[in-house]
């Protein structure tokens, strides 16, 4: 059975955009002299958004035909947990072992305070977790925890009780005064709602009649639109989006490039691999490459090297070996964990050995 190859591919860009941004950031904590990256690369926090978008469609997609079963709804949360913690606690395990052996280097904008215990749970929490990066990955949580609970609902009631979801969200006022109510009621959690919508749709109604790379175009478009939706926030404030603005800036050029993108495919048209296969790495990627992109930075200021020179050498090594690094903990450390967690299921459950789900998002069959 085929399957969205472009679901994949996204998460390639999303992930890349995410490293640009970071790559911003360790310039302007580790150069000397003149900043060489244009500061509106500074709109790849969108992979964020675009992230959490891919992330409702991929549960739509899964959850087809699962609704009102015990077993499956159990299953669910179990495979969605057991693909996030595991890796991430090898990562936050790592990062609080140089916590320990070096306070500074870790949460400095916070006065180098971290809560332990809601790091590893992936809680909310007024500090940052240990990993700067995770934070998205509580609202992941969240995003499944909900979804769980909506998955013992008739199927044909998914689409309303999402509506009522985010209406929820939209009338609260997006209020702060708890860490967990700010999660709860994040106007960020929009976008997952989109995403599941967008994969009901995907599934339910007729191929659209467009060009798959019409299609593709107009995705390139939301992407520009990110970039122009940031210099524009920025140039008017001096920030980046953040919270409702964010959903705005990104988020809807986020749902525009996912819908666009998957029926592309559906239409013929499949992005490179190499954004396929950055893709299928992207959570090592994403976890790891701001320890990589520090440690490269640190060797960067021993050097001492602040030619524009030496500048273009330091950024390209951080750019390279970030997305190396990811590369290797897939193959090394993320696919094994991830094995071994099936084989858990296989033996809990007494399930058939279960499918990576992140990958077995497949197409309709054609509607005539």
């Amino acid at each position: 059975m085929s399957k969205l190859q472009n679901i994949q591919a996204l998460r390639g860009v999303a992930v890349l955009c995410v490293v640009l941004f970071h790559l911003v950031i360790i310039e302007g904590k580790y150069a000397e002299g003149t900043a060489l990256l244009p500061g509106w690369l500074r709109f790849g926090m969108f992979g964020v958004d675009l992230f959490f978008v891919i992330s409702g469609f991929v549960m739509a997609a899964v959850a087809r035909g699962k609704f009102r079963q015990l077993k499956e709804s159990l299953l669910f949360l179990y495979h969605r947990a057991s693909r996030i913690y595991p890796l991430y606690w090898v990562y936050t395990t790592l990062a609080l072992i140089v916590f320990l052996v070096q306070p500074s280097w870790v949460n400095s904008s916070q006065g180098n305070q971290v809560d332990i215990a809601a790091s590893y749970l992936l809680l909310p929490s007024g500090l940052l977790p240990l990993i700067p990066v995770s934070w998205t990955l509580i609202h992941e949580m969240y995003f499944y925890i909900v979804f769980f609970f909506l998955l013992f609902l008739p199927e044909k009631f998914l689409a309303p009780a999402l509506l009522a979801w985010g209406a929820i969200i939209a009338f609260s006022g997006f209020p702060a005064w708890n860490p967990f109510i700010r999660v709860a009621l994040h106007p960020l959690t929009l976008e997952f709602i989109a995403g599941c919508l967008l994969g009901i749709h995907y599934y339910n109604f007729k191929p659209l009649k467009m060009h798959g790379y019409a299609l593709v175009a107009i995705a390139s478009l939301g992407l520009v639109a990110a970039v122009m939706g940031y210099t524009r926030y920025n140039s008017e404030t001096g920030l980046s989006p953040l919270d409702l603005a964010q959903a705005l800036y990104y988020g809807i050029p986020a749902v525009v490039i996912v819908f666009c993108v998957v029926h592309a495919e559906r239409n013929g048209v499949v992005l490179p691999d190499f954004l396929v296969q950055t893709g299928n790495a992207s959570y090592s990627i994403y976890l790891s490459h701001l320890f990589t992109m520090n440690v490269v930075g640190r060797a960067w200021k021993l050097t001492g090297l602040d030619s524009h020179l030496g500048n273009i050498a330091a950024l390209t090594a951080a750019f390279a070996l970030a997305l190396i690094v990811g590369f290797l903990s897939y193959r090394f450390v993320e696919t094994p964990l991830l094995k071994a967690s099936r084989r858990v299921t296989s033996r809990s459950f007494r399930h058939r050995d279960p499918p990576n789900i992140d990958k077995e998002v497949s197409p309709p069959p054609q509607r005539g």
